[in-house]
């Protein structure tokens, strides 16, 4: 059986282990809410989180993730309600 975990407290243990310059691993869905397209799902390897952005410079702010792929060498964002798996252990809400 697959290993559960709260999204919440799954984005508590991002913060943690990136404030402690260790890396995650997680899976999310992509959304574009311009367009409103996905391109299917990414998997991140090797991910930390970056500080958010304040909502009054990026839209939506509240509800994303920013993180640095360091596999890719990118900063990247994604929706946090989004987000399947965490360390191999599955979000649910």
């Amino acid at each position: 059986m697959q290993e559960t975990i709260p999204l919440w407290e799954a984005i508590r243990q991002m913060r943690k282990l990136s404030s402690e310059g260790k890396t995650f691993s997680f899976l999310h869905s992509t959304f574009n809410i311009h367009t409103g397209t996905s391109d299917g799902f990414r998997a991140v390897t090797k991910a930390k989180l970056r500080p958010s952005a304040k909502e009054d410079e990026v839209m939506n702010a509240d509800h994303k993730l920013f993180y640095y792929d360091e596999s890719l060498g990118k900063a990247r964002n994604c929706w946090q309600i989004l987000i399947l798996f965490f360390n191999e252990m599955q979000c649910v809400n």
